[in-house]
């Protein structure tokens, strides 16, 4: 039997977490399950949160991109938890459920689209050593270096909280939708 993970809630989390899930109790009335697993050490919790930020701000990756991204990694790893709540969030930003499960296969339409999520599953799968043609690839579609490594941050940040997912199994707390 597997030994179950005690998420963190505002009183039992550690000082670094705490203010950080009180945060998200606040603006959104809950705290998402995923959240109160990583708020299991609040020095992952911060350092994601950290990451995850700068990313969205500072990079030139849309929101579409990135949730495209988050739908590939979390079905090539496994990640059930991930794929309830990107499918949720990519809904909200208007892509259909046939985008979702097509993102969930590194399947996209647009060209741009289909060479992020080829380069992210191949980071994947080759474990960051990326061939020539690999690169090339991407910058014939009209990727950057830079968001050539926006694409490999965004898909080890989504494996990260894959990985976390799958360790400490919390409750699915969006609407369920199967693996593609």
């Amino acid at each position: 039997m597997m030994e179950k993970f005690n998420l963190r809630t505002t009183q039992t989390a550690d000082k670094l977490a705490a203010p950080i899930l009180t945060e998200f109790k606040e603006k959104y009335g809950i705290i998402p399950n995923f959240f109160a697993a990583l708020g299991i050490d609040g020095a992952s919790l911060s350092g994601y949160l950290d990451f995850e930020k700068t990313i969205e701000d500072f990079g030139s990756l849309t929101e579409r991109q990135r949730e495209l991204i988050s739908l590939s990694v979390a079905n090539y790893n496994q990640c059930h938890y991930c794929v309830c709540g990107h499918t949720f969030s990519a809904k909200k930003i208007g892509l259909s459920s046939e985008e979702c499960a097509d993102a969930q296969q590194a399947i996209a339409d647009h060209p741009l689209e289909q060479a992020i999520l080829s380069l992210s599953r191949a980071i994947l799968e080759k474990k960051g050593n990326l061939s020539q043609v690999d690169i090339e690839t991407a910058m014939f579609h009209g990727l950057t270096e830079s968001q050539i490594l926006q694409v490999c941050s965004w898909t080890a940040l989504n494996t990260f909280s894959n990985w976390v997912n799958n360790i400490t199994q919390p409750k699915i707390d969006f609407p369920k939708v199967d693996f593609a």
